[in-house]
């Protein structure tokens, strides 16, 4: 178990040591000083009040938020012949969304019958279709 000081976790942080003192002080963890010893347990302490002072505590995410961007270079000649380097950006961004295992289950059962379903009517329809012609 490894065993620091809060000097040795501010400078692992970026923090000044006095900011970490409060912090911990308003976790509920007695440190008075910056040679003062953490241990896990202490800093899982900070970091759930942490959590839970920005607004994500206890909650786990629901939804992922992936964006991309890549550029390139578009070369292009002009109403005089000039040839032109056109700067071309383009960003996608993607959201992945966690589901909940029960609910979706059965929506999606119900949805692929409706697919099933309505595929087999156009299949039928077609067929009826080219019997005519």
């Amino acid at each position: 178990m490894a065993v620091t000081t809060v000097a040795q976790l501010a400078a692992e942080l970026n923090r000044p040591a006095s900011t970490l003192l409060e912090q911990l002080q308003a976790a509920g963890v007695k440190k008075a000083s910056a040679e003062d010893t953490l241990n896990e347990s202490d800093k899982e302490r900070l970091l759930d009040h942490l959590r839970t002072a920005h607004g994500t505590g206890g909650a786990e995410r629901k939804k992922i938020t992936l964006t991309r961007k890549s550029t390139s270079e578009i070369k292009q000649a002009d109403a005089s012949g000039k040839a032109r380097t056109i700067q071309v950006e383009v960003r996608k961004k993607r959201v992945f969304v966690k589901r909940e295992d029960g609910v979706d289950d059965a929506a999606a059962a119900a949805a692929e019958e409706a697919e099933l379903k309505r595929r087999e009517e156009e299949a039928q329809a077609q067929a009826e279709a080219l019997r005519q012609q």
